[in-house]
């Protein structure tokens, strides 16, 4: 789905790759803020072309980029050498900077909000976390749901550390990990053409999974260094990541993080409760802009 608003671009990363990111309502003159979506894990720009209309109704633009090892692959790469295989997890974090930068440049002047779903979420939280204080009020503040802290299914001391030794011997070999329909969305309709999306792949290389592990452990650390206002989603009929862990986020950031739960499976954004927390992005954004 999408409108005349809506448009690919292509954002050069610091190592050179082509990042494929849909721009949204970027064109707007008089834009409220631009808001940078960080999809989950297994999806792509377009699984957030519905909530980035939403909102661009309001006022606001968006841009949502491919993460590295999701979406369309790159000229000359095949999907199986693509999905699921990053360098590392910096490469998610320069992406994001590399958007950012592009985000001033499109639109000099505008506040610049984060907003990050499950995998999306652990991203948006590490790339805060790993700058300095006071490089981190370049955003207004941040959205993260249902963010990947932790797994539902906790893994075993043992089972971190086989991982980490696969992660090196055989980094690009991938298994499939992917949600199943009800634990996304009590709406089987969307929960359907989340799963059946084309793009949908559900795989992970052993490296990039360790990387993510250690991606939520680094995030837990420094919970304190947080200092970009934050509203924390959960959901409260969650079985895809670990809850306990996002309440353990936020009580370890304090204040700078609102915590907020909602009657919903793991992709708030497309479960019954989907309004009320576009609601309140929209109200926790305009709390934190400049009047």
């Amino acid at each position: 789905m999408s409108g005349e608003n809506t448009k690919s671009i292509s954002i050069s990363a610091k190592d050179g790759h082509a990042i494929s990111v849909l721009s949204v309502g970027m064109e707007k003159k008089d834009k409220r803020a631009v808001i940078i979506i960080s999809h989950g894990f297994s999806e792509h720009s377009g699984s957030y072309i519905e909530i980035a209309q939403e909102l661009c109704d309001a006022g606001f633009a968006c841009l949502i980029p491919d993460q590295r090892g999701h979406g369309v692959p790159p000229v000359g790469i095949g999907i199986k050498k693509w999905h699921g295989i990053i360098p590392g997890y910096q490469s998610f974090i320069d992406d994001i900077e590399a958007v950012t930068n592009k985000a001033r440049e499109l639109s000099p002047g505008s506040s610049i909000v984060l907003y990050g779903h499950s995998m999306g979420g652990g991203i948006v939280l590490n790339t805060l976390l790993r700058m300095p204080k006071a490089q981190q009020t370049q955003y207004v503040c941040t959205i993260v749901e249902a963010p990947w802290l932790g797994l539902y299914d906790e893994f075993s001391t043992f089972t971190r550390g086989l991982l980490g030794a696969l992660s090196r011997i055989a980094p690009k070999v991938r298994v499939k990990r992917s949600p199943s329909d009800e634990t996304l969305s009590s709406d089987p309709e969307r929960a359907k053409n989340i799963t059946e999306d084309e793009l949908y792949h559900g795989y992970l290389s052993f490296h990039m999974l360790n990387e993510i592990m250690k991606a939520c452990d680094y995030a837990m650390e420094n919970a304190k260094q947080l200092s970009v206002p934050t509203l924390l989603a959960l959901a409260d009929k969650e079985v895809v990541v670990n809850n306990n862990s996002m309440r353990e986020f936020s009580k370890s950031a304090g204040e700078i993080v609102t915590l907020k739960e909602y009657d919903s499976l793991h992709a708030i954004h497309n479960d019954d409760k989907r309004e009320l927390f576009c609601k309140d992005m929209i109200e926790f954004i305009d709390s934190h802009l400049v009047k």
